[in-house]
Formats: C-alpha cells, structure tokens, sequence
C-alpha cells in the first residue's frame, strides 16, 4: 500500500499544501513545532478516520476556519482517492472515490503503522489503552470485526441501561436474558478474533525481538480474557470461550444487579508483554520496554502483510531520538528496503548514508515544505 499524494485545505498550521510522495523513504525535516507531525497526522487520518494526538477534531482545523479537508490518492490494488473533511461544529464525513461512506468502511482502504515516542503506553498505559490497540489493529485488516465490535457495544449499551434499572428501580431481572445471549454470542466471537491476532502478533513479535536482542531475550504476547485473571493454558477456540463467558455471567449476575452495569465481557480485556516469562510492565527496565515495543511494532507489518497480502506505509514520528544507535540502524535497514515510509525528525543525520540516498527529503519550516534537491 501507498500512498502518493496528499492535499490539505485548513490543516493545522497548513493553509494549503499538495505534496507528492516516492514510493520508498520520505523524510520530512525541521525544528520542532513546524508542522513535521501534522503530516503524519494527516495520513494517519487517511487510514484510520481519527487522529494520534488530538482531543477534539476541532483541534486539527486552522484557528480561524470552519473546516478542514484531508484529501490522498493511494494505491492498493488500484488508485483511489481518500477525503476526509473536519467541521468545527458538526460530525467528520469520510469519501471514498467521491462516495461518501461511514467510519467502519473507511477504515482499511489505506493501512499504516504508526511509530512514536509515546508508544510506550502499550506496556505502561491502561487495559483500555491496549484494548483499542488491537481494536484498532485488527479493524484494519478485518472489516468482519468491525462490525462485529460495533454490535457489541451496541448491545452492551442496552444491557448496562437495563442493569441500571433493574439495580435502581427494581426493573424484572427477566428481561436482561435476551441481552445476555446476544451479549455471550457477539463477544465470543469477537475475543476468539482477539486471541487469534495475539498468537500471529505474538509469533512475529518473538522473531523480530531475538533480530534485535540478539537472541539474548525471548518475548512473548499473552492475551488475557477478562475470565483469565493469572490463569494460563486457556484454550481460546471459540466454544471454550463462550462455556466460560456464561460461567462469568452467572458468577456475577448477583454484583450486576447491585453496581448496574456489566461487570464481564472483552470489554475489560487485557494483554501483557513478557521477557523470559516475566510482565515487562513490572519487571522491564525502560530500555527492555522500548525493545519490547519496537519488536511489535515491527511485527505488525508482517501481520499486516499477511493478512491483506501489502505492507502498509510506516509512520515514524521522531522515534531515531529514543534508539540507540544499533536499535536505529536496525529498525531503519528493515523498513526502507521494503516497505514506504515516512519520517520526521530535527536532524538529517541521524541517519545513515544508505537511507538518505534515494530518499526524498522535505524541508518543514513555519507550515511551508519544501522539497531539498
């Protein structure tokens, strides 16, 4: 996947901007608050729909318009072009080839993989925070999944509503069966497609830390359902799982009914990192945690890759800073050979001879880019 052009109207800290891009490494250079990563940003967009950084989608217009447009022309199979058009004071509308389609099938058209120095919460964030990495991983390459994740919380919404009244108005507890089953069935399905991703990501991940440890560390990735707690050896094949999500449910029938709201469901997931067998989250040095990282993000390409059959664009955010040189040298050598990528940083020679050569390096000064000769 790649994409070729992008074209910006009251984004950021750009007016206007037509950029066109090489197929290979995209080097975008400058100070720091010039615009480098409101370019990553906005490709970003273009394959997820929602940005990395921002709060509010307000926060992407220029300060004083109304609107602003995020347009790409990228190539899967074919060329298509991507919009993307932000509004102040309304909801964001996504086209596809002219065609204006919703969030869920706008998503995976276009797939990147996006590399920054706060890709650490992976280990140190919340459940949640991990729980939307796979959410958000999975989507690209599984349109099934979703839908499927939509459902869900769609029918987890109408269930804590119930839970509520039947804990605060004395609601018949009867009525919550229907939910339950549609609750039981949907998120089954969707843990046994989380489990499946975990395994792939966590093969993949085991090879891409032994390249870069040297074969000194053995990484693991251990998906924990929310019916897991420290238990392992969990068969994840997708009728286990449902058996134990209706035990779940009747254990905590009698607390749902107390608190009003669903206490179980891969909605309270998790997945941790593991050197050697131990939580890196707890046991990791930084330095550890950051290998652990950059191994699974490395890995996402070759997940990505083989369940769409195209490496997706990269997008590196000023990560070189945070590597050592050994680390840099490496990730750098995987990644320009093969696949586009796209990279900001403050200093051109951060980086090898081997990369720069070929490479098309922009110059971002004050939202102006301009193309070095």
């Amino acid at each position: 996947m790649l994409i070729r052009e992008l074209k910006l109207l009251n984004f950021r800290n750009y007016r206007t901007l037509n950029l066109s891009f090489t197929p290979h490494v995209n080097i975008f250079v400058g100070l720091n608050a010039q615009g480098k990563t409101n370019i990553l940003e906005a490709v970003y967009l273009l394959a997820m729909g929602r940005s990395f950084r921002a709060a509010k989608d307000s926060d992407m217009i220029t300060h004083d318009q109304e609107h602003s447009l995020v347009s790409g022309q990228v190539t899967t199979e074919a060329t298509h072009t991507l919009e993307l058009i932000l509004r102040r004071n309304g909801p964001k509308q996504f086209r596809f080839n002219k065609k204006e389609l919703p969030h869920s099938r706008f998503v995976g058209v276009f797939n990147v993989v996006l590399f920054t120095p706060d890709d650490l919460y992976l280990i140190k964030g919340s459940p949640a925070e991990r729980r939307r990495f796979l959410d958000w991983e999975i989507s690209q390459v599984n349109a099934g999944y979703r839908s499927l994740l939509l459902d869900y919380y769609k029918v987890l919404q109408h269930r804590n509503s119930l839970l509520k009244t039947i804990a605060f108005e004395n609601q018949d507890p009867r009525m919550l069966e229907v939910w339950n089953q549609q609750l039981v069935e949907l998120g089954s399905r969707l843990m046994a497609v989380r489990a499946d991703m975990i395994h792939k990501l966590g093969i993949l991940s085991r090879l891409m830390h032994r390249q870069i440890s040297d074969g000194k560390e053995e990484l693991a990735l251990r998906y924990v359902p929310f019916f897991a707690g420290g238990e392992q050896g969990v068969s994840f094949d997708y009728q286990s799982i449902k058996d134990r999500f209706v035990e779940a449910l009747a254990s905590a029938r009698a607390a749902e009914f107390r608190r009003g709201y669903s206490l179980v469901g891969p909605h309270r997931d998790d997945f941790q990192f593991l050197i050697d067998g131990l939580d890196v989250k707890v046991f990791g040095s930084q330095g550890q945690q950051r290998t652990a990282i950059l191994a699974c993000r490395l890995a996402e390409l070759e997940y990505m890759k083989s369940e769409t059959g195209s490496y997706p664009t990269i997008l590196l955010d000023d990560v070189t800073s945070e590597l050592d040189e050994e680390r840099k040298y490496l990730l750098l050598k995987l990644l320009t050979k093969k696949i586009q990528t796209v990279i900001t940083t403050t200093d051109i020679s951060d980086f090898m001879p081997d990369v720069t050569e070929g490479a098309a390096v922009f110059q971002v000064s004050a939202g102006q880019i301009q193309e070095r000769r």
